[in-house]
């Protein structure tokens, strides 16, 4: 049955005009979903998801994607996407949240045994634990791994567009440019995934150790990765910090040669392309290597000619967004720095400057810490619009409906989005505060976290709208005292987990 509703209420508020589909289309889709359901790996993907799509929050397809992102093992060892990119870790993985996890948890899947379900030699479980380094055959099984970390997927709309250089893939992915086969666009990283990270066995046999993805489901997975993170780039030259190091470090970015590379602390060049560059990070000594120097060679970057200083490729890797980047450590394709202060000084310093693609780059101690404070604080901007992004939508169904949706009730499926606020709220304030930076807004995050925290335990209709708004009022605060110019078009997948 189709319901158009006045704009703003859902089909229980308002209905103006019923229609029913014809009896062959409904036996067309009857059919349809009984094939899409014996599909490994697809869960109902409305069980948990209605009341955003009914909502009209988020759409049919990027809440289908979701629940693959988030729920599809596709009749593999147990892993999904979110093993490694997980939601309330800014869709990365790092050492101290690694630590947090429990022994069972489908990460560890290396660790086991193969009578127990284990995959031994799909990961390498020291560096894994200890630099969050994922073994990657990214040059073809038939090759060794590299170590490399977890890019985080947030903003990958802005992040994907490849330069017209010839080179083989449409678009831009993982730390190289080239993570995902056959052609190397976007929709077909998640069949690269499944292979590399799902398998029960090394054997990689599908139908046996795993499912691959339908089209469909490919293309629902596509349509929720585009839809997270932020959906524009900002204009720096019109930006103003609050914080006067912030500033002074948003002056230095744009005039010493960060914004090359790094239009407007995005991932692309003025041209608006997302370009592969040889900085020299392969050169700077890894702890890593003192652990387990023959399962750690040398990461020879996009492509897989042989590489004279070792690995396979030609020694490029392409530019991750900055806004991003803050809030997402550790740094660069290999973890090898854990703060953004030292991947700021990785530019000042011999291994870039010497780099076929680096130049000398002269910042002073007290530098480097303004243009890291710079990059905090538009950081710690996109998480708490993101935060504010989620209560709004929180508000939203709160106030939409107090009918039972699937299997999960509204109050349950509020609360999760408020959670997922706090997550954001948290990673805001942690980069400012690491740093001492923007101390009142730091403020008017914790008590929008305190507003929202209240809310949860509270099961009174007209308390928790009463809560959400104060959490809105000072998570919008927050925002004007860290600066004006800092605007972001969020993608509808935020709200989802």
């Amino acid at each position: 049955m189709a319901v158009v509703s006045r704009a703003g209420m859902t089909p229980d508020r308002s209905i103006l005009l019923l229609g029913s589909r014809t009896y062959f289309e409904r036996l067309f889709t009857r059919a349809r979903l009984a094939v899409e359901k014996q599909q490994p790996g697809l869960r109902d993907a409305t069980s948990d998801l209605t009341p955003f799509v009914s909502s009209g929050l988020v759409s049919q397809q990027v809440a289908d994607g979701a629940d693959l992102f988030f729920r599809g093992t596709f009749s593999g060892n147990g892993r999904t996407c979110a093993t490694c990119h997980r939601v309330n870790d800014n869709l990365t993985l790092d050492p101290p949240f690694i630590d947090t996890l429990p022994g069972n948890d489908p990460l560890f899947i290396a660790e086991l045994p193969a009578s127990l379900g284990g995959v031994p030699g799909l990961e390498i479980p020291q560096l894994q634990r200890t630099f969050a380094l994922i073994l990657e055959n990214v040059d073809g099984f038939q090759n060794p791994g590299v170590m490399r970390g977890v890019p985080h997927a947030l903003s990958l709309a802005t992040s994907i567009k490849a330069p017209n250089d010839g080179r083989a893939p449409v678009q831009r992915t993982g730390w190289s440019g080239d993570g995902a086969p056959g052609n190397g666009a976007l929709i077909n990283f998640a069949t690269g995934a499944v292979i590399q990270h799902f398998t029960k066995s090394l054997n990689r046999v599908s139908g046996t150790d795993f499912v691959l993805p339908t089209t469909t489901q490919l293309e629902q997975i596509n349509a929720f990765l585009l839809a997270t993170g932020r959906l524009n780039e900002i204009d720096l030259a019109n930006a103003t910090l609050t914080d006067s190091g912030a500033q002074a470090g948003r002056g230095l970015f744009l005039s010493v040669g960060c914004n090359n590379c790094h239009k407007d602390a995005g991932s692309n060049i003025a041209g608006g392309t997302n370009n592969n560059f040889n900085t020299g990070i392969e050169t700077v000594p890894h702890p890593g290597r003192a652990i387990d120097s023959v399962d750690f060679p040398a990461d020879g970057g996009f492509g897989t000619t042989p590489n004279p200083k070792g690995g396979l490729g030609d020694g490029t890797f392409n530019v991750p967004p900055l806004i991003e980047a803050a809030s997402t450590p550790p740094f660069f394709h290999n973890n090898v720095f854990n703060t953004i202060e030292q991947a700021v000084a990785f530019y000042t310093g011999p291994n870039f400057a010497a780099a076929p693609d680096g130049f000398p780059i002269a910042l002073d101690g007290a530098q480097i810490f303004q243009v890291a404070a710079f990059l905090r604080v538009i950081n710690a901007s996109f998480s708490s619009a993101i935060s504010l992004q989620r209560v709004n939508a929180a508000l939203s169904l709160e106030n939409s409906s107090s009918a039972t949706f699937g299997t999960a009730s509204a109050l349950q499926t509020v609360n999760a989005l408020l959670n997922l606020a706090l997550a954001t709220d948290d990673a805001a304030v942690n980069v400012l505060s690491t740093r001492l930076l923007n101390q009142g807004s730091v403020n008017e995050i914790d008590t929008a976290s305190t507003d929202v925290q209240n809310a949860i335990a509270s099961t009174d209709h007209t308390t928790r709208v009463s809560l959400m708004q104060d959490a809105i009022t000072n998570l919008t605060n927050a925002r004007t005292g860290l600066g004006t110019g800092l605007n972001f078009t969020l993608g509808e997948g935020n709200l989802l987990q």
